[in-house]
């Protein structure tokens, strides 16, 4: 079934990676992609070839492997994944090692945009002393989250509402965000897959990739005791303008470049400060 596929994706000239047709069959047998290799030769019932056969297509649409298995690894745990939220990624991983180092003892910490709650969810697994508030726009979204947190374990507090408003009056000791930053007047910096995702967790308005950080620094001036660590993920094209824009404001400091595996700076940590003078 494995070299259909693959002989498929020869034929075309384009699709899913060799990787990802195995990844796929193994999810459809229940099984480890090593396990898959050593029991190579096991035939497949009808109704798992109909299974690969119904997947298979939809990877060469170019529906991301996420979404067809409804898994994504992230941070060593594996989360659940719908349409209704984005994609877990390698650099959101650098934006929560950043957060862990940062966060001080015992902080509450608020992660707005949330999604599939990954980012929350380790939070609360890797740094049990923290208190982890996260919200969300999207019910779907938030139900999505609420499920992966029931499954692995986690106690994290979920609210409906944009940036600072489901939380509105209260105060936390950190603030950690991946918010939309993708430029949609911006199409060569984004490939195609992204149209399978959600859109209002992806694109800022367009022109305007810094909107959703201006709102949560504007936020966090009320919402972020004094000394608070602030982390936020930031795309190729936002990492340089979301850092000018933090250094020029006047109620936070200590602004310092995260870069990636890459070498590439994806995420921004700086300090809620007192305004002197």
């Amino acid at each position: 079934m494995l070299e259909a596929a693959e002989a498929v994706v020869v034929k075309r000239g384009s699709g899913p990676a060799r990787v990802d047709l195995a990844r796929c069959l193994a999810g459809v047998l229940g099984v480890s992609r090593l396990h898959l290799l050593l029991d190579y030769e096991r035939p497949l019932s009808e109704d798992e070839r109909a299974s690969y056969r119904a997947r298979f297509q939809r990877l060469l649409d170019g529906e991301p492997l996420a979404y067809v298995m409804g898994r994504r690894e992230f941070f060593g745990r594996s989360f659940r994944v719908t349409p209704d939220v984005l994609i877990p990624r390698p650099e959101t991983e650098t934006l929560v090692s950043a957060a862990l180092e940062a966060l001080p003892e015992a902080a509450h910490v608020f992660e707005p945009c949330t999604g599939s709650g990954c980012v929350a969810i380790t939070l609360a697994l890797e740094r049990p002393d923290l208190v982890v508030t996260a919200s969300d726009v999207s019910a779907p979204a938030l139900g999505v989250a609420a499920e992966n947190a029931a499954s692995l374990g986690a106690e994290v507090e979920w609210l409906k509402g944009s940036f600072w408003q489901p939380v509105a009056g209260r105060v936390f000791g950190g603030l950690v965000a991946n918010p939309p930053y993708v430029d949609p007047a911006r199409p060569d910096l984004f490939d195609a897959s992204l149209r399978f995702e959600p859109e209002a967790a992806l694109f800022s308005p367009a022109g305007d990739p810094t909107f959703a950080y201006r709102e949560l620094l504007a936020g966090g001036i009320d919402g972020l005791v004094i000394g608070a660590p602030v982390l936020f993920e930031a795309g190729i094209d936002t990492a340089e303008p979301l850092a000018d824009l933090a250094e020029r404001h006047a109620d936070y400091g200590d602004v310092t470049r995260v870069l990636d595996i890459a070498g590439k700076c994806r995420v921004l940590r700086l300090r809620r400060c007192a305004v002197t003078g």
